[in-house]
């Protein structure tokens, strides 16, 4: 059996998948920096933007840390860190020489949501925050779109890894 190449590895749903998540991605903060904007909605500065009540709603924040807002002020590092990730994200995937379809999809999640908060470190003050979700004063840490599909990639890279162990024993 012949080991994979790389131009087979790295078919174009992959590339499609991460093209459509870092374009949603940027799209969707595109619009959260015009439609947020304090200077042209100021009725939107401390509350947002309510969409199911205060269950949901858009609420535009500069994330200049990492993963939940953790470590402020440290963008440059995390510029670093998740330039690397995404190299070795990529460098693992070509080297996993058996895979599935759920870890090419995990992958293509993870390095698509990861090259938009990349985008951002590089071309804004920080990673653009929007959607603000909780009860009462209760909040999830404020995230974008690229933080979806990095946690469900997070979570489907898991189960890929749980079924190829099993497919293993």
């Amino acid at each position: 059996m012949e080991p994979t190449s790389i131009k087979q590895k790295v078919d174009k749903q992959f590339i499609s998948i991460i093209i459509i998540i870092w374009a949603l991605d940027l799209l969707t903060k595109f619009w959260a920096l015009d439609f947020l904007d304090v200077a042209k909605n100021p009725e939107y500065a401390y509350k947002g933007y309510d969409i199911l009540g205060n269950f949901l709603r858009f609420r535009l924040t500069y994330n200049t840390g990492g993963v939940f807002g953790i470590f402020q002020g440290n963008a440059i590092v995390f510029h670093i860190l998740t330039g690397v990730a995404i190299l070795f994200l990529l460098f693992y995937y070509i080297k996993t020489p058996d895979f599935s379809r759920w870890f090419q999809i995990s992958i293509a999640f993870i390095v698509g949501g990861a090259l938009g908060n990349f985008t951002d470190r590089f071309f804004r003050p920080g990673v653009v925050d929007f959607i603000d979700m909780g009860i009462g004063t209760h909040r999830w840490p404020t995230y974008n779109i690229a933080d979806s599909f990095i946690t469900v990639g997070a979570l489907v890279l898991a189960l890929a890894f749980y079924l190829m162990e099993k497919k293993r024993q």
